[in-house]
């Protein structure tokens, strides 16, 4: 009773998924507010109700990728009314609601105007305008060269590079009417949508559906978008897709790597034959290797048994071989996902699978050391082989350690679906494997 009550509890434990959702902190100034996610700080001048810069953070770097430069001209979202004067606020508030968005209120004698910075991982917050009278909006832009205007002047975009990250800004409306860095609304009231941020098409489409497609036609304009864009974005949307599917990034990884598997399972056919026709021709090439003293001799001889019985030593390293771009893609994956793994539940007792060190990724580290010798038991034409598998089986975790916890996952469980794999294959071939004693060279425990 006692045993099942403390498995239920562990059971119970690594099955509760905590949130790890980042809150918004907020630090006011003199004369200024600065509004912080795990993705964007927003600086507002709460004098003049306007947006002095924005920085992004993504890739565990941070880009500052927008100034407030009244010498260039005003693009902080300032107020003007039909005749050209800017409009200035008397007061401002700010509080946070129910869903943690931080919201900013600037009172104006003729309405108000209020900067919802969302409490999100899409690069996105809101400006919310209700005026008595027609107004003009200053938008801010971070390319004079790369500009435009949706279709039917539906939103207004620029697009540039800062410290290599391809940065969009982009924002978009259901109401008014946009131009060039000026958005004009004939009843004073409408709400301004906007991406701000590492261009990341997936995040765009979050933050602005309606719009996604007319803006990714323009960031191909601009070179943002490429064909190889496209490759490596099919690979994070089908992988998003599986998030949205599974609701956890953690099952949708699993799922990544048993999709994975499936389409590269002609290859990892190969390799299973490969391997069971090298377990076959063992005693040939002991029988080679006793006959034969001189290396050159027993090479060639093995080539000659090779060539006769039509077997490719190499056949079976072509899967190895295509693991390393599959973990790169993934990788940089992850690191694509970070914020949003961030901000969505954990996987069983890892709160954000886009982060890793040793401590948390000892779970993953032991079960694919013992998966991997297991493996290696099973598959060895012989003890040394057995010997060397093991030591690698051992070190290769190891060398992953500090890695993002979701790469592991995904070393994890390719491990153990391969255990499985082959422990089918072999059991039907009738081919039980070696004994650890066997592996140690020690002599077999006399049958009671």
């Amino acid at each position: 009773m006692k045993r099942a009550i403390i498995l239920t509890l562990i059971f119970m434990t690594l099955f509760t998924l905590s949130v790890s959702g980042k809150e918004l902190l907020t630090q006011e100034g003199t004369s200024t507010l600065i509004v912080s996610s795990k993705t964007l700080k927003v600086t507002l001048d709460t004098v003049k109700g306007l947006i002095l810069g924005v920085t992004s953070y993504a890739d565990n770097k941070s880009v500052e990728f927008y100034v407030y430069n009244e010498t260039l001209g005003k693009d902080g979202f300032n107020i003007f009314d039909a005749e050209g004067n800017e409009l200035l606020p008397t007061s401002f508030s700010y509080r946070k609601d129910v869903d943690g968005n931080v919201i900013v209120t600037f009172n104006y004698e003729q309405g108000n105007k209020s900067f919802i910075i969302l409490n999100s991982p899409y690069y996105d917050f809101k400006v919310e305008l209700d005026f008595s009278q027609k107004i003009e909006v200053a938008l801010p832009f971070i390319s004079y060269a790369n500009q435009t205007l949706g279709p039917n002047s539906s939103y207004y975009l620029t697009y540039d590079k800062f410290s290599g990250q391809k940065t969009l800004f982009a924002i978009t409306s259901m109401q008014g009417t946009f131009k060039f860095q000026r958005y004009q609304t004939e009843s004073g009231k409408g709400l301004l949508e906007s991406f701000a941020g590492p261009m990341r098409l997936i995040h765009v489409k979050e933050a602005l559906p309606q719009q996604y497609d007319a803006i990714v036609k323009d960031l191909q304009d601009f070179g943002g978008v490429t064909f190889f864009s496209w490759i490596y974005h099919g690979i994070v949307y089908f992988l998003f897709w599986l998030y949205q599917w599974s609701g956890n990034f953690g099952w949708a990884l699993i799922l990544f790597t048993i999709v994975t598997r499936f389409i590269l399972y002609p290859l990892y056919h190969i390799q299973t034959k490969s391997m069971l026709m090298m377990r076959m021709l063992q005693p040939e090439v002991d029988r080679i290797k006793k006959k034969y003293k001189d290396p050159k001799k027993q090479q060639e001889a093995m080539m000659a048994l090779y060539k006769e019985k039509g077997y490719n030593p190499a056949s079976g390293c072509l899967p190895i071989l295509l693991q390393l771009p599959v973990l790169i893609l993934l990788y940089n994956a992850i690191r694509y996902f970070s914020e949003v793994m961030a901000y969505t539940p954990g996987f069983l007792i890892w709160k954000d699978l886009s982060v890793g060190n040793f401590v948390q990724n000892i779970p993953f580290i032991i079960i694919t050391v013992i998966v991997g010798i297991f493996s290696s038991l099973l598959t060895a034409q012989d003890a040394r082989s057995a010997r060397s598998g093991v030591i690698m089986q051992v070190i290769f975790p190891i060398l992953f350690a500090t890695f993002p916890s979701g790469l592991l996952l995904y070393w994890t469980t390719q491990s153990v679906l391969q255990l499985l794999i082959s422990w089918v294959v072999y059991t039907r071939q009738g081919i039980k494997g070696l004994t650890f004693r066997q592996m140690l060279g020690l002599p077999e425990k006399p049958a009671k």
